[in-house]
């Protein structure tokens, strides 16, 4: 898979993220990571966790990773990992060696965009069999999705987007996650606090407005 620090590529190997993640005591997946603040952050508040981004524009995550990359007395996180991957192509390396199915204990995925959101608002078995594989058997899924894609004036893109609520996830896309190995534990707006305490840019960004209506599906791997 490819690993990118600053503006530097490299692979790195089965064996070698084998050898990783041996040294740490868990491991949390950030799926669509955007430009990596949120796992960076993270990684530092938790440097016995092996923190993973996953995110498919490497230019987004560049300039975090380069800080990652530092020692750690400049502000580095050895424990924080950007891996250039989309949901659609999404490298075996992290999919294929816990034996109960993937690497994480955890995976986030907060305000995506693109693919990755309407694959899980349709409820796509394609996008949903691609996150359930990056988790362990018990792993937690923890997902916040951002209602304000469907204001006026709404994006071609999402026109053709089911409303998303909480009853809509708890009915309609309740069997299309347990499908794909996730099971729906609860599905309900999000407090502004909550949504204004995501640890990530563009939810910074949109705090400054009112805070957005967003909806909370937590999971579990199956």
């Amino acid at each position: 898979m490819i690993i990118v620090r600053g503006k530097a590529l490299s692979e790195m190997t089965r064996e070698q993220l084998e050898a990783l993640i041996a040294a740490y005591g868990g491991v949390a997946i950030d799926l669509g990571a955007g430009d990596g603040r949120a796992a960076y952050r993270r990684a530092i508040e938790r440097p016995r966790e092996l923190v993973i981004a996953i995110e498919p524009v490497r230019e987004n995550v560049r300039e975090l990773s380069a800080k990652a990359a530092k020692k750690p007395e400049r502000g580095g996180a050895p424990n924080a990992l950007y891996v250039v991957a989309s949901i659609e192509r999404m490298p075996p390396e992290l999919r294929g060696i816990a034996p109960a199915g993937g690497i994480a204990d955890e995976i986030f995925v907060t305000l995506p965009w693109g693919s990755l959101m309407r694959g899980i608002i349709l409820g796509d078995g394609g996008v949903l069999g691609g996150i359930a594989s990056l988790g362990r058997e018990g792993a937690a899924v923890r997902m916040a999705l951002n209602t304000r894609i469907f204001d006026d004036p709404v994006p071609v893109d999402v026109r053709d987007l089911p409303e998303l609520t909480p009853e809509y996830a708890r009915q309609t896309l309740a069997p299309a996650f347990a499908a794909a190995g996730l099971r729906i534990d609860e599905a309900r707006w999000m407090e502004a606090e909550e949504v204004a305490a995501l640890a990530t840019t563009w939810a910074k960004r949109l705090s400054h407005r009112s805070p957005p209506r967003s909806l909370l599906i937590a999971a579990t791997v199956t």
